[in-house]
Parts: structure tokens; C-alpha cells; sequence
């Protein structure tokens, strides 16, 4: 088993790939938390700032996690590409081939992809702390970083992207060919999804809106937020966390199920 997790894992490191996504995520992160920092509790209008400000240590933890929003769609690619790439290079064959016993092929990859993703994680609630520190301390707000709430809902963020990378997992496996698993699974995730969440909560249905990955995952480490005059739903952080559980377990699991059965030759 040790072998097979070192095979996978040499898989990665040997590429381009993790890094290249690694970049991504460092650059979103720290660059939205700058945003998020800035702008937040700010009136378009010119007049007097609008809802909770940087001394609210909800709003703290947003911006300090404002890059996990975008951070698991490099997670997502991730795992889509680790698995779907097995087949696009063929490199499934002469793992299996290598070690017969199918069950301990798709654990490693299991793990080595949530590994990695929880990587990525890491890498990005650090970049958002990075980035968001210095804007909260010339705005004058409150850092909370001795606040429990605080490292709790970064935690959880960066364990959301590594779940993130296991549900791209079960995409590459559904969808073998590669760029259309990342078309789809991107474009649902990064567009239509949020869409449906904004229409769902605009229409008083956030009760349904909730239970969606994305609001899942911003159920985390955000606060629910007002846009246009109604309320974004948000279940309790703990909730949210084993809704993106649920998720990431149906898709790893239908994708480990598939690989035990499917002819790699």
C-alpha cells in the first residue's frame, strides 16, 4: 500500500500540473482577500459604510477565506485531471497491471488526490491571511486571529478544497475524456450552479439553495450575505461541511466503484 500511495504521489510530483494549479490557487486567494478586504462594509454611493464592518469577526473570517470560493475549482481540476489523465495516457494499465488488486489502486488515488487537495487547502488559507492581514490592519480593523472561530473556519476551508479534489476525482472517472470532464464539471461548478443558488435564493427557496456544493462549501467560513434586497441561506457550518462530505463521497465512491469494474486495457 505504501508503494502504490508513493507510485501516486510520483504521478503528481513528476508533472507540471501541481504546480502550475498551485500558482492558481496562491494568486486567487491572496488576491481576493485584498479585494474582500477592501471593498467590504464600503457604500458605492459615497455614503456611510453598509452592514458589518471589519470589526465583525464573521466578516474577518470571509475575507481571510475569500479565495477558498475560487480555490476549489483548482482542487476540482485537479482531481479531474489526475484521474481522467490515467486514461488519456494510459497509465491505468500499468498500475493495474503492476498490482492486481484493483481496491488498493483506487485507495491510493483516493488518498493521494485528498492529500494533495488538502495541499492546496493549506496553501490557500495562508495566502488568504497573507493577503487580507495587511488590508484589515490599514483599515483599521480587528485581525481575530486569536479567536477560535477564526481557525476553525480556515480549517475547514482548507479541508473543503481537499474534498472538492475528491469529487473531481469522481468526475475524471465518469467522464474519460478530459477536457470535457473539465468543461463540465468547471462550467456546472463555477457558473450554473452559483446561478441556480442566486435564483433559488431570490425566489425564498435558500431552504433548497443550501444543500447545493458551493453554498456548502461558503457555509464553512462565510457569513450569509444580502444582495438585492433578500438573504443568502446558509446551513450551520457543521452542516455545511458534511453536505460537502455527502458529496464527495458519492462521487469518489461511484468513481471507485467504477475503476474496480471497468476494463483499463
Amino acid at each position: 500500500m505504501t508503494g502504490l500511495l508513493r507510485s501516486e504521489m510520483r504521478k503528481v510530483f513528476t508533472t507540471r500540473l501541481w504546480w502550475g494549479l498551485l500558482i492558481g490557487v496562491l494568486l486567487t486567494s491572496a488576491g481576493f482577500a485584498v479585494l474582500g478586504g477592501a471593498l467590504v462594509g464600503l457604500n458605492p454611493n459615497g455614503g456611510a459604510a453598509t452592514g458589518p464592518g471589519l470589526d465583525d469577526p464573521a466578516v474577518v473570517r470571509s475575507v481571510y477565506a475569500a479565495g477558498i470560493s475560487f480555490g476549489y475549482l483548482f482542487a476540482l481540476s485537479f482531481g479531474i485531471i489526475a484521474m481522467s489523465g490515467e486514461y488519456r495516457h494510459q497509465t491505468m494499465t500499468a498500475t493495474v497491471l503492476a498490482s492486481p488488486h484493483r481496491f488498493r489502486v483506487v485507495l491510493a488515488k483516493l488518498l493521494a488526490v485528498f492529500g494533495i487537495g488538502l495541499g492546496y487547502g493549506v496553501c490557500a488559507v495562508l495566502a488568504g491571511l497573507l493577503g487580507g492581514i495587511p488590508v484589515i490592519m490599514i483599515r483599521g480593523g480587528t485581525l481575530f486571529l486569536g479567536s477560535a472561530d477564526t481557525y476553525r473556519a480556515l480549517a475547514l476551508g482548507a479541508v473543503a478544497v481537499a474534498l472538492w479534489a475528491v469529487l473531481g476525482l469522481g468526475v475524471g472517472t465518469l467522464i474519460r475524456n478530459q477536457v470535457v470532464a473539465l468543461l463540465v464539471a468547471i462550467g456546472i461548478a463555477w457558473i450554473a450552479e452559483p446561478l441556480i443558488g442566486l435564483a433559488l435564493n431570490a425566489a425564498d427557496l435558500g431552504s433548497i439553495a443550501q444543500y447545493l456544493p458551493t453554498q456548502a462549501t461558503t457555509a464553512l467560513t462565510s457569513p450569509p450575505t444580502t444582495n438585492g434586497g433578500f438573504t443568502t441561506t446558509l446551513l450551520p457550518w457543521w452542516a455545511g461541511g458534511l453536505v460537502l462530505l455527502g458529496y464527495a463521497g458519492v462521487s469518489g465512491g461511484l468513481g471507485a466503484a467504477i475503476t474496480l469494474r471497468r476494463d483499463v486495457t
